[in-house]
């Protein structure tokens, strides 16, 4: 499918809040680093008119979307978000399934057949053992969410910077990052904490932080463009559940392994895929 070239912009202007606004327009594209600059590429000239519009409308102080005058005209079909975002998508689809399953299967008679650990209940207690041979048991937990909250939060955060790498990266690099840090942290948490029921993205989330932090030191004309304000957060709220803060406010134990876990692997990955992307422009 061609693509058109709207905006030709420096790597200090975050495009993040206007891809957002783009999106929510209905609008599909993505934005790629080159040379030093940074894109954003549409689908079909229509689209590149009105978003050339809208950028001018926002460098003037008041964003606006100039609507087309007669859609019958369009005989292009827009490429849907899930063209573009597949894997940041289909991870926080699969997730709501697993809180949905979670919600509903009140005896966890499911649920078990997805955890990291065998269990059965005896009475009041639960038994846990290793399973043997059910290798998905070593990835399905990132899926499994306890409590609204648990899903909104980690949707939020999945859907931000999932769709930061998934649109600079592609859908390939994505689905290898969420398997590799999704294995290690589950490990990761199954390596340094009792034999317990656990799950959720965040180790994923907290991979996927450290991959496009790290990216973006090392390279930093292709910056991912993470706000220092989302760093620091989420590095403090990192210290915070360690020191016992998540269960104090009511949320709960927390896999801190396995926020811990993921959020070194994604520095080392970013760093080594960093340093192996700059090794090859050097050369080329």
């Amino acid at each position: 499918m061609p693509e058109y070239k709207v905006i030709d912009a420096s790597l200090e202007d975050d495009l993040s809040e206007f891809s957002r606004f783009l999106w929510h327009k209905g609008v599909s594209h993505r934005v790629i680093n080159e040379a030093g600059r940074q894109f954003l590429l549409v689908g079909n000239s229509d689209d590149a008119q009105r978003v050339a519009l809208a950028y001018k409308s926002l460098n003037e102080g008041q964003l606006k979307w100039h609507e087309p005058v007669d859609e019958d005209n369009h005989s292009e079909i827009k490429a849907s978000l899930f063209a573009y975002a597949p894997v940041t998508l289909g991870c926080a689809l699969l997730s709501l399934l697993g809180f949905l399953l979670v919600s509903f299967d009140q005896d966890f008679g499911w649920v078990r057949y997805l955890t990291f650990f065998e269990f059965e209940r005896v009475g009041a207690h639960i038994l846990f053992s290793m399973p043997k041979g059910e290798y998905w048991r070593l990835i399905t937990p990132i899926f499994l969410h306890f409590g609204l909250m648990h899903i909104v939060f980690n949707s939020l955060w999945l859907w931000d910077l999932g769709r930061r790498v998934e649109l600079s990266q592609g859908s390939l690099r994505l689905f290898g990052i969420v398997i590799v840090i999704g294995l290690g942290s589950n490990i990761a948490q199954f390596l340094y904490a009792d034999m317990a029921i656990f799950g959720g993205m965040s180790g994923v989330i907290y991979g996927l932080l450290g991959y496009a932090w790290i990216w973006s030191l090392v390279l930093p004309e292709q910056s991912m463009h993470i706000p220092k304000a989302v760093i620091i957060f989420m590095l403090a709220w990192l210290v915070l559940c360690f020191m016992g803060f998540a269960r104090l406010m009511g949320v709960g134990d927390v896999a801190n392994a396995a926020h811990l876990g993921g959020l070194i692997m994604g520095m080392v990955i970013g760093l080594a895929a960093g340093l192996i992307a700059k090794s090859s422009s050097r050369a080329a």
